[in-house]
C-alpha cells in the first residue's frame, strides 16, 4: 500500500518543535531544505514566469519564502519580494538578511497594488508565504484586502501556496488565497484535504516535500492521532486479481451475497457480477425477492440463487466454504433476524445500504465487519450533519471502537476507519463514479480482494485504487454497467 501519515496543524507544529528542540536539527537547515525542495519540484514552472512574486509574512512561513527567493535569484530568475513586516523568526531573519545582501528587492506589502499595475497580463507567478499553519482567524482588514487583490489580478497567472493557502481554515467560510497548487513542507496537512480553488473544477493539487522531519521515528500518540493518506496504486490493484495457473473455483475465491428486495434485485446482482467478472470462482445469491432466481438465471445459467430469508440463507452449507459474506445491496432495512446474537464465526461480513445497522444491538458477531455507508447514511447513524470529511473523524472512531466494526464512509473523498481507530483517507475525487450502482460495484470489488486472502484494510485500499482507474474511461458519464465492462478489460 502507498500509505503516508497525515498530520493536523497542531500535530505538525509539535513535530516541528520536536525536530528543533529535542533532536537539535537547526531551523535554518529545515528552512533551507524546504526552499530547495520547492525549487526543484517546480523547476519547469519557474521558467514560464516573467517575474516570480513572493509575498512573505513575519513567521516561519515567511522565512521559507525568503529562502526560496534567494535560490530563485541565484538561479537567474526575476524575483520580487513584498513583506508585511520584517521577519520575527530567527531563521527567517537570517534568510531575509541574505536576500538583502544579494540584492533582492524587498518592498512593503502596501506597495503591491501599484507594482502589479506596472505588469502585463499573465506575467507573474505568485508564491504565497504570508501565513502558515499557525494562523488563527480572523484576518485583519489589511491582509484581507491584499489577498482579495491577489485573487483578482489578471497579471497573476498561477499561485503556489507554501504549506497552506494563507487565510484558509478548513470548514470556515472566509477569504483565503486561491492557490493553484500547495507545497506541504515536512508533513502532509490534514486540514488541507478537500481544499479547492473556487475558479477550478478539480481539487487543488497538493505536493509533499520532505525536509527531514521525524515523521517515522518519533511519532507517538502525543503528536500523531493515527491518520493516514492513501495514494492509489492501480497497477498493484490489477496485479492482485490475476488468477493463478492452478486456480479452481474455490481457490479463485468464493463469496455469498444477500440483498435485492422486490424491484431492487439489480443491486445485489451487480455486486455479485462484479465479484465474478473480476475473477471470483464461485458465488451464491440470496434475496427476499421471489424473482431473484429467474433474474439470475436469465443473466447466466451458471449462477446460484434462491429466494430465502437471511436466517435461512446463512444456514446453507455453502457458507462453510466461503470467507466473505456481503449483505445489503438492494435492501432498505436490516433483515429482521439481524442482532448481536447472530454469530457468523470467522467470516468477513460487508454490510451495505439497508443492512447497515442503526444500533450496536443490530451488529452481528463476525471475525471482521465492514460497514459501507455514504455520507448521508453515516449521518443517520450519528444523528449529525457533516460538511467536511474532517468532521467525521471523531464520530467514526467512536463507532468503530464501541461497535468493534470497520467503517468506510463513501464520498468524493473516502474515509476508512478500523476498529483499532486508525483512519485512512482516500482523496481522489472521480466524477465518473458519481452514478447509481457504484456503491454496489464497490462492495463486489472489496469482496473479491477479500476472497484472495487480503486483509480487510488491504482489500478496501485495493478496491478504491482499482476504481480510481475509471477516470481513464473515454465515456464522460458512464453507467455502472459501463464501468464494470471497463474493469473487466483492465484486469
Amino acid at each position: 500500500m502507498r500509505v503516508h501519515p497525515i498530520f493536523t496543524n497542531a500535530e505538525a507544529k509539535a513535530i516541528d518543535r520536536l525536530s528543533t528542540e529535542d533532536l537539535g536539527i537547526p531551523e535554518i537547515s529545515l528552512m533551507g531544505s524546504a526552499a530547495l525542495a520547492v525549487f526543484h519540484a517546480n523547476e519547469d514552472l519557474w521558467e514560464t514566469a516573467e517575474t516570480i512574486l513572493i509575498l512573505v509574512g513575519t513567521g516561519g512561513n515567511g522565512g521559507d519564502g525568503y529562502a526560496l527567493a534567494q535560490i530563485l535569484f541565484q538561479e537567474g530568475h526575476s524575483v520580487q519580494v513584498f513583506q508585511t513586516a520584517p521577519n520575527k523568526n530567527q531563521a527567517g531573519i537570517f534568510y531575509e538578511s541574505l536576500c538583502r545582501k544579494v540584492g533582492i528587492q524587498i518592498g512593503s506589502i502596501g506597495e503591491l497594488s501599484a507594482y502589479l499595475n506596472t505588469k502585463t497580463k499573465d506575467s507573474i507567478l505568485l508564491v504565497d508565504a504570508l501565513l502558515g499553519i499557525g494562523f488563527t482567524p480572523p484576518l485583519d482588514a489589511h491582509l484581507t484586502s491584499i489577498i482579495e487583490l491577489c485573487n483578482q489580478k489578471k497579471e497573476i497567472f498561477y499561485t503556489i501556496s507554501l504549506d497552506t493557502p494563507s487565510g484558509f481554515i478548513s470548514g470556515i467560510d472566509s477569504i483565503s488565497v486561491q492557490a493553484d497548487s500547495i507545497e506541504e513542507l515536512g508533513t502532509r496537512k490534514w486540514e488541507n484535504i478537500g481544499y479547492q480553488n473556487p475558479d477550478s473544477e478539480e481539487p487543488t493539487p497538493r505536493y509533499y516535500e520532505s525536509i527531514g522531519f521525524p515523521v517515522r521515528s518519533h511519532i507517538s500518540k502525543i503528536n500523531f492521532q493515527q491518520k493516514f493518506i492513501w495514494e492509489p496504486d492501480q497497477k498493484l490493484a490489477r496485479d492482485k486479481l490475476k488468477r493463478k495457473l492452478n486456480a479452481h473455483k474455490y481457490k479463485s475465491g468464493s463469496a455469498m451475497f444477500y440483498g435485492g428486495k422486490e424491484g431492487m434485485e439489480g443491486a445485489i446482482l451487480l455486486s455479485e457480477k462484479t465479484f465474478s467478472v473480476l475473477g471470483g470462482g464461485i458465488t451464491k445469491i440470496g434475496s427476499p425477492s421471489l424473482a431473484i432466481q429467474k433474474l439470475t438465471l436469465a443473466k447466466d445459467l451458471s449462477r446460484m440463487a434462491q429466494s430465502v430469508s437471511f436466517s435461512e440463507f446463512i444456514q446453507d452449507s455453502f457458507l462453510e466454504k466461503v470467507s466473505v459474506l456481503v449483505c445489503g445491496p438492494g435492501l432498505t432495512e436490516n433483515p429482521v433476524d439481524f442482532s448481536s446474537n447472530l454469530d457468523l464465526g470467522n467470516k468477513t461480513l460487508i454490510l451495505d445500504a439497508g443492512a447497515i445497522p442503526k444500533s450496536k444491538e443490530k451488529v452481528p458477531n463476525s471475525r471482521e465487519i465492514l460497514l459501507t455507508p455514504h455520507m448521508g447514511e453515516f449521518s443517520k447513524l450519528t444523528n449529525k450533519s457533516y460538511i467536511r470529511i474532517q468532521d467525521v473523524v471523531d464520530d467514526i472512531r467512536k463507532l468503530c471502537s464501541e461497535w468493534q466494526v470497520n467503517i468506510l464512509v463513501k464520498s468524493h473523498i473516502s474515509l476508512y476507519c478500523t476498529k483499532s481507530e486508525e483512519c485512512f483517507v482516500f482523496e481522489s475525487p472521480n466524477p465518473k463514479l458519481a452514478t447509481m450502482g457504484t456503491g454496489d460495484l464497490l462492495t463486489g470489488v472489496i469482496a473479491r480482494y477479500l476472497s484472495t486472502g487480503e486483509t480487510l484494510t488491504e482489500s478496501v485500499y485495493l478496491a478504491l485504487s482499482l476504481l480510481d482507474g475509471v477516470r481513464q474511461m473515454e465515456i464522460t458519464n458512464p453507467t455502472a454497467g459501463n464501468i464494470l465492462e471497463f474493469l473487466k478489460g483492465v484486469v
